[in-house]
């Protein structure tokens, strides 16, 4: 996987239902439309997409698959970041989704197709939310030094086969690389279960600022059961 580039995003936030995590789900605004000097040769996308992260100064998370064996046309002068990305991505089958106003990911434009076609529903109003937000809620008070307190992040979540995270990206870090480390570690190997039907991966998830007495109910509610 890549590092990361920011774009654009009216991100719908569906806040979960015991106020620990907020998902995010990709929006379309773009980033501020102020002219940048690209000097982006003709290369394999993953390169160009370095090159443009460098030049633009947003952050892009991509799963390599989606970048393996492709190529991007030169963009050479100067263009706002959104168009110069989607002069990067001209004839491929990928699509952007801003995860914030400053990074974003890419998927096929098949898994947009499906995004598109899905139910204008809320994730908050579907019991998958409380799915996802118990289960990440159990592992974060579970691992030591990942309780709900001061910190707020904004990170992407990957699933294998068995719906089992196995990747954490970041758009935004907590700021602190000691706590970075321990949310990814205690994120990843999380099982949440198959994910709504149409609901294209990354889940991107905002973890935000809690009281660590939450951990104490959730304790004492796995001791009742």
């Amino acid at each position: 996987m890549s590092g990361a580039f920011t774009g654009c995003g009216t991100a719908l936030r569906a806040c979960l239902a015991l106020g620990l995590l907020t998902l995010a789900a990709a929006g379309q605004a773009e980033p501020p439309p102020k002219p940048v000097a690209f000097a982006i040769t003709a290369q394999p996308l993953a390169q160009a997409l370095v090159e443009y992260s460098l030049a633009s100064g947003l952050t892009v998370l991509v799963d390599s698959t989606l970048t393996v064996g492709r190529q991007a046309p030169a963009v050479i002068g100067n263009y706002t970041p959104g168009d110069a990305l989607r002069k990067l991505l001209a004839g491929s089958p990928l699509a952007i989704r801003y995860a914030s106003a400053q990074s974003f990911t890419l998927v096929s434009t098949e898994q947009e197709a499906a995004a598109a076609r899905r139910p204008d529903k809320r994730l908050r109003d579907t019991p998958y939310a409380a799915v996802v937000q118990g289960a990440l809620k159990r592992a974060l008070c579970k691992a030591a030094g990942t309780q709900p307190g001061s910190y707020r992040a904004l990170v992407q979540l990957w699933f294998d086969k068995a719906w089992r995270v196995s990747r954490v990206g970041w758009v935004a870090t907590t700021g602190s690389p000691g706590l970075d480390g321990r949310l990814e570690a205690a994120l990843r190997g999380v099982v949440i279960g198959p994910l709504p039907a149409g609901m294209p991966q990354p889940l991107t998830v905002l973890l935000e600022p809690r009281s660590a007495a939450e951990c104490v109910a959730e304790s004492g509610a796995g001791r009742a059961g």
